[in-house]
């Protein structure tokens, strides 16, 4: 799984409802994946690993605040599905599609 590039996506929460993430870049190579972007909460990065069969555990951590667990599975053909979770407190579902023939701009590389 080799699909660096800019992803859209969203998450869903009980009372907040789907919740959109912007900005989103997400690099893959070598079973890790990293990246970045924003939401409702703020700004995060994105950190964790990737396996061949399309297994990715991310923790997204919001810049000065919490961190979230992110367990998916990619489907080989650009969308990344799954769960996330902060502690055993809230979880909900998340989807991320990559965004065919768009690359990371040099302005959301530099929310680092």
């Amino acid at each position: 799984m080799s699909r660096t590039g800019v992803w859209r996506g969203y998450w869903k929460q009980r009372h907040l409802g789907q919740q959109p993430m912007h900005d989103v870049v997400l690099r893959f190579g070598g079973g890790t994946v990293s990246g970045e972007g924003r939401d409702c909460v703020g700004r995060f990065v994105f950190q964790g690993t990737c396996d061949a069969h399309g297994q990715v555990v991310m923790v997204k951590q919001y810049l000065g605040k919490h961190q979230v667990l992110y367990k998916g599975q990619y489907d080989g053909e650009g969308t990344l599905f799954g769960s996330w979770s902060i502690g055993p407190f809230e979880s909900g579902e998340f989807v991320l599609t990559m965004v065919r023939d768009q690359q990371p701009s040099d302005e959301i590389a530099e929310i680092l």
